[in-house]
């Protein structure tokens, strides 16, 4: 039997099976986007830095937790404004352009630091890191931002900074200081000096023995203290009269010093053993000074029985900020020291012998390590009683820094 006129309405009609693996595969596609949108909500509210959107006129599109609990606002009070809304006063029209300019171009986005404001008026340092967020087409549509606070780390460069330029100026006033005292306490010593030879002169007969006694005691002790200036003065001059920086063959500046050292290493009976030295970027006249200090504490610090030997050589080294520079060694056959006293050696007045024994002033190495210092070095110094001494220098082929 046949019904005429029979229809079946498109919403209970039975689906053909290609059209129903269609359906489902869009329901499949939808769920997975769903889920996947849950996911990165989820990994964007949970994670523990500060981090938003903006589009492309710098209005929040959307801030995690960790940001609204961070600056002290919800969500609800930042999405929808600007971003440097959030920003202390001082960054906020640098900010404006800076993000907008980074949004137009396609240049690098370096990271960058703002101070943002919180809601109690405390300010904080933000490390900022901006990523590009891009729609369909693959144009520029905003940016993902992550926030690091660096507050303390900021406040803690800042004091290191203060503390650093305070002892700068302190160190400043205190050459400046010594400088200026040992240049004054010349006049002075002079006119002792000079009033003790004349009375020594015209009055040795009626000062007796006893007198002429205290008399040459006070004579030592001016030419002792005239020594002590001389040797404050050279440590100050290290840095207020400082020279600039030039090519300085040290083969020939040490060559100098031994012909200046000629009848102090003649009378000890020792000598000199120069190897192959190397042209550096300094201040010839100070590395004079620093091998004529190290070379005459070889022959000075002597053993009585052996006559002196100073060896000095270098090689390539490679220091400890991976620059390419020298290892300078200075070496003696001397008396030699106990290595517990190998950083107080280089200490201003130190000394580990009685000045009955050898003279000084106990400044001479100390004056070393300022040098080498100044030319972005390194000395160190080893040893054993008895066996000599063995002096470490490093420097760089070229120096960093001001000079």
């Amino acid at each position: 039997m046949s019904v005429e006129g029979s229809h079946v309405s498109p919403s209970t009609a039975p689906l053909d099976a290609p059209e129903s693996l269609k359906l489902l595969d869009r329901q499949s596609l939808e769920q997975k986007l769903r889920d996947s949108k849950t996911h990165f909500q989820s990994w964007f509210q949970d994670a523990p830095v500060a981090c938003h959107e903006v589009d492309r006129q710098g209005v929040l599109l959307c801030v995690n937790q960790a940001e609204c609990e961070f600056l002290g606002f919800s969500a609800e009070e930042m999405v929808g404004r600007p971003i440097w809304d959030f920003m202390v006063d001082g960054d906020r029209e640098k900010s404006k352009t800076d993000l907008l300019q980074k949004i137009a171009d396609e240049r690098t986005l370096a990271p960058i630091e703002r101070e943002y404001k919180r809601r109690d008026g405390t300010s904080v340092i933000m490390e900022i890191h901006a990523k590009r967020i891009r729609d369909a087409s693959g144009q520029t549509a905003g940016l993902r931002t992550f926030l690091l606070d660096i507050t303390q780390r900021k406040r803690a460069e800042v004091a290191l900074q203060e503390q650093a330029d305070k002892l700068a100026r302190s160190n400043t006033e205190l050459e400046q200081f010594a400088y200026v005292a040992s240049h004054d306490l010349q006049e002075p010593l002079r006119k002792i000096q000079a009033f003790g030879d004349r009375l020594k002169s015209k009055c040795q007969a009626g000062l007796g023995p006893e007198g002429l006694d205290y008399l040459v005691r006070m004579q030592n002790a001016a030419a002792r203290m005239q020594i002590l200036i001389q040797d404050l003065l050279s440590l100050s001059r290290v840095t207020s009269n400082a020279k600039p920086f030039t090519a300085v063959d040290l083969g020939d500046v040490v060559q100098t010093v031994v012909s200046d050292l000629e009848m102090r290493i003649q009378d000890a009976g020792g000598r000199v053993e120069i190897g192959e030295l190397p042209v550096i970027f300094g201040d010839r006249g100070q590395m004079a000074q620093l091998f004529q200090n190290l070379i005459g504490n070889g022959i000075k610090f002597r053993k009585p029985d052996e006559k002196p030997l100073v060896k000095i050589q270098s090689e390539p080294h490679t220091l400890a900020s991976d620059a390419a520079g020298w290892q300078i060694t200075v070496e003696d056959n001397g008396i030699g020291f106990d290595e517990k006293y190998r950083d107080r050696i280089f200490q201003i007045f130190q000394r580990l012998h009685g000045r009955n024994e050898y003279e000084g002033t106990g400044i001479g190495l100390a004056i070393c390590r300022k040098i080498v210092d100044r030319h972005a070095g390194n000395i160190t110094a080893s040893s054993s009683p008895g066996t000599g001494a063995q002096f470490v220098i490093t420097l760089p082929h070229l120096p960093s820094g001001d000079n």
